[in-house]
């Protein structure tokens, strides 16, 4: 028995435009550098926050969404033949806005839906989890590595419960930018319920390429795909691209990684 699953990597399935304010490039820009790649597929996977209290606007608002939808049909039509142009969200979870994020998501024709959460509220503001930023990062430090890791992963397994969706984006990739961070026996075993979660309702685990722009691996590490391929959960790839030439970034190390 092969010891990952098979991964189809002929597509792309976690994209970013210049509509989240954080990333650069068209929407057919981001098409004609996945098909100059001969990628088959490609997802836009834009996103979607709501509740937070955030210094700037990194999400699309539900008017991004609705130019969004309609730049996407038209590429849609524009490149049919050539390639396979889906659009979906990434969903940032935050408990305390969930009957927002439902209605938002009930008022779009997403067609794939990834799972995520990239911040956290210490009491007065929100603080990104995935940020660079030095502020965020020291502010992150105080509260405690190990509570703000503790409170991520619960955090995932409460949207898993909550939110219909496809696949759980990036799952250790919280404190990226944290030197020395490290993963308890608490936090491992919060995984393992993360992982009996994506199996019993058939949600599938992003292997997210852009790990490899922060450390040798993508996100999540090798040893939590070994084990959700072991449990038959489906591997979805994606480069988190936020520049059109990040498109199918790292993929040639994903085959090899995930080769029997």
């Amino acid at each position: 028995m092969p010891v990952f699953s098979p991964v189809d990597l002929s597509g792309d399935h976690h994209i970013h435009t210049k509509l989240c304010n954080h990333a650069s490039g068209e929407m057919e820009d981001y098409v004609r550098a996945a098909v100059s790649r001969g990628l088959q597929s490609m997802t836009f996977l834009e996103h979607l926050e709501c509740g937070l209290i955030y210094e700037q606007q990194i999400w699309l608002t539900p008017e991004l969404f609705a130019q969004y939808f309609e730049e996407g049909f038209r590429l849609k039509k524009k490149y049919a033949g050539q390639i396979e142009v889906q659009l979906g969200v990434e969903i940032g979870w935050n408990a305390l806005a969930a009957d927002e994020l439902r209605a938002t998501l009930a008022r779009f024709p997403f067609e794939h839906r990834g799972l995520s959460c990239h911040f956290y509220f210490d009491g007065s503001r929100h603080l990104n989890m995935l940020s660079s930023r030095q502020e965020h990062i020291d502010a992150l430090i105080e509260v405690g590595a190990d509570k703000v890791l503790e409170a991520y992963f619960a955090s995932l397994i409460e949207a898993c419960g909550e939110i219909p969706c496809d696949k759980l984006c990036h799952l250790d990739a919280a404190l990226r930018h944290l030197p020395n961070i490290r993963l308890t026996a608490r936090h491992q075993a919060q995984i393992s319920q993360l992982l009996e979660l994506l199996r019993g309702k058939n949600i599938a685990l992003e292997v997210n390429t852009s790990g490899y722009a922060v450390r040798p691996a993508p996100y999540p590490g090798a040893e939590i795909i070994r084990r959700a391929a072991a449990m038959g959960i489906a591997l979805i790839p994606g480069s988190d691209a936020h520049h059109p030439e990040q498109v199918g970034r790292h993929f040639e190390q994903i085959r090899q990684l995930l080769s029997p």
